[in-house]
């Protein structure tokens, strides 16, 4: 009896060291889960199929791999703690299992270090809040005081309004024009129904690239706040996955070196900026 215990301990812990790794050789699949309804990154194109950048890296990281893809479109929690919670470590709570990897997470180096269930790691863009204006009616646009006084659209609930409503005391909480989506914002922005669009440079850039536009007048400061205006962009797996990690570290790495990643970011309209980070 005390050697049959001892073997399923044995056994039992075996199963938990396995990496993820072994598991998605054996299946011929890995699990990524980007965010649903977030052009130019992942979104629902003709048919109702999945496209954009995050998902041709998901696709090129999977033949890396030499794997099948299996594509998670999932719905943005109130955070990164829940997005990882749900779809990294632990998995929703009704129906569905976690994925084996999670794109465009940001990479905050603080909250990188502090999170001990996921593995936050392979920065591979850097994102910055940029502004795209009527040169006619805003002369230059070196500080955001600037925008006092006129209307900016900001996608609702965005880290744009969020700084808008915040920042500098709320002496820019009245510029603030919220939209749904940056691509709404970007339509009454051409619709002359406000002066400015404040979003991310990549969303900015992919929805004037879905309208045929130039992105001549998109005005790419780091503006300085209560908020922080440029971070790294990255994937997450869960902790504890060395192989796997290794793995995707090499696989992007070998797109980086090829061209790849920033072919797939042109086909977008997104001009990649490199992240700070090391890619790890």
């Amino acid at each position: 009896m005390a050697a049959l215990a001892t073997s399923v301990v044995s056994f039992t812990a075996g199963a938990q060291d396995e990496d993820r790794l072994q598991k998605i050789r054996e299946k011929g699949e890995i699990s990524v889960a980007v965010y649903r309804d977030f052009p130019p990154y992942s979104y629902a194109g003709e048919g109702g199929r999945y496209t954009g950048v995050d998902v041709d890296i998901a696709n090129a990281l999977a033949q890396q791999l030499g794997v099948r893809l299996i594509l998670n479109p999932v719905t943005a929690g109130e955070d990164s703690n829940d997005d990882l919670r749900t779809n990294i470590w632990r998995g929703p709570l009704i129906n569905g299992s976690a994925s084996d990897v999670m794109l465009h997470l940001g990479m905050d180096p603080e909250y990188v270090k502090r999170n001990d269930k996921a593995d936050l790691f392979n920065a591979y863009q850097r994102e910055t809040v940029a502004v795209i204006y009527h040169s006619d009616v805003i002369e230059k646009l070196d500080s955001p005081l600037n925008l006092s006084g006129h209307k900016v659209a900001v996608e609702n609930d965005s880290i744009s309004d969020y700084y808008l409503s915040g920042g500098f005391n709320g002496r820019l909480a009245s510029a603030a024009v919220r939209k749904a989506t940056v691509e709404d914002a970007v339509d009454a922005y051409f619709n002359n129904e406000v002066d400015a669009v404040m979003a991310p440079r990549g969303q900015l850039e992919g929805a004037l690239f879905k309208r045929k536009q130039s992105a001549a007048e998109l005005d790419i400061s780091e503006f300085v706040g209560l908020f922080r205006s440029s971070w790294d962009v990255g994937m997450a797996i869960k902790a504890g996955n060395p192989q796997l990690r290794a793995a995707l570290e090499k696989a992007l790495a070998t797109l980086q070196q090829s061209g790849q990643i920033d072919t797939i970011y042109q086909r977008y309209g997104v001009n990649r900026a490199e992240p700070k980070a090391a890619v790890k």
